[in-house]
């Protein structure tokens, strides 16, 4: 199975396909988590933790791009 590397809109979106018709309290139920932060994923309070990640067998990495001021590349010396 291919992987597929999404950013946290994108794994919201897969989150919502994946509820289907569910509703929130039943969805949340399935993925151990309480309807209350469940809504707080959806409604950007705060992010996907590890017990929604495991229960859809995913898995969340941090990245943070940085420029240099100026946007230019700082060359080495």
């Amino acid at each position: 199975m291919p992987i597929e590397t999404l950013d946290l809109d994108g794994f919201l979106k897969f989150l919502k396909q994946k509820q289907g018709d569910q509703s929130d309290r039943k969805f949340a139920q399935q993925l151990g988590v309480s309807p209350s932060y469940l809504s707080d994923v959806y409604n950007g309070r705060t992010v996907p933790g590890e017990s929604i990640t495991a229960a859809l067998n995913a898995r969340r990495d941090v990245v943070f791009h940085v420029s240099s001021p100026g946007g230019k590349k700082k060359e080495k010396s």
